[in-house]
């Protein structure tokens, strides 16, 4: 079912689902048995996070530049040699569509402008997701205005048109107060991939080293 978009040693991100929140864990694919996939069982703090038999799992990857999301039901657990859990896909693979639920808190470098300003101002991300983010910034800016935006680090050479939803005071902070949210408008369907390709590698990066941030 799955064989011809995952391959042996494919990195994935694992997803399960506990209490009101979705939990990640970094993984890949150890085998692939007929339409079974054998899976490197989650890890959190450097042990096994307990998965139960028949509990649904999601499996997230990349392939030619989209991200995709495979649905499967966890049919058996194995602890040597390594431990690892087998999966049944439940549906075939599926691009995933609610992209801006996958959030990475992060200070990233930021240019912003106005359209009616050639000046670029310098700022940092409190967190991105492909439908929008939130960055700090030292005073207000009105709800409904349109900012140029754009992340050296992920999209060079590139902006993308926002629309601010709205400005929040921090008063623990002493400088750049304010945090300002802003979603992407008309944004591209191979941009937001980039996006998403960008927050599960810093998202596996994070967790390898043991910072959960999630």
């Amino acid at each position: 079912m799955s064989d011809s978009f995952l391959e042996i040693g494919t990195k994935v991100t694992l997803g399960i689902q506990r209490e009101n929140a979705e939990c990640f864990f970094p993984s890949k694919v150890e085998d692939i048995i007929s339409d079974r996939i054998v899976l490197g069982m989650p890890i959190k703090e450097g042990r096994t996070f307990f998965v139960g038999l028949d509990e649904k799992i999601n499996v997230y990857f990349s392939k030619k530049g989209s991200f995709y999301c495979l649905e499967g039901l966890i049919e058996d657990k194995k602890y040597d040699p390594i431990p690892v859990i087998t999966i049944h896909p439940i549906c075939l693979p599926y691009k995933k569509q609610k992209r801006s639920y996958f959030r990475l808190k992060i200070s990233l470098k930021t240019y912003i402008k106005s359209p009616d300003f050639d000046e670029w101002i310098k700022v940092y991300t409190r967190d991105i997701s492909a439908g929008g983010a939130k960055f700090s910034y030292p005073s207000l800016i009105k709800e409904g205005s349109i900012l140029e935006v754009t992340f050296p680090d992920i999209l060079p050479e590139m902006s993308l048109m926002s629309r601010v939803l709205r400005t929040e005071k921090n008063r623990d902070r002493h400088i750049n107060t304010y945090d300002v949210a802003v979603e992407f408008i008309e944004i591209d369907e191979s941009i937001c991939d980039k996006i998403v390709k960008f927050i599960f590698a810093k998202q596996r990066e994070l967790m390898e080293k043991g910072i959960d941030d999630l």
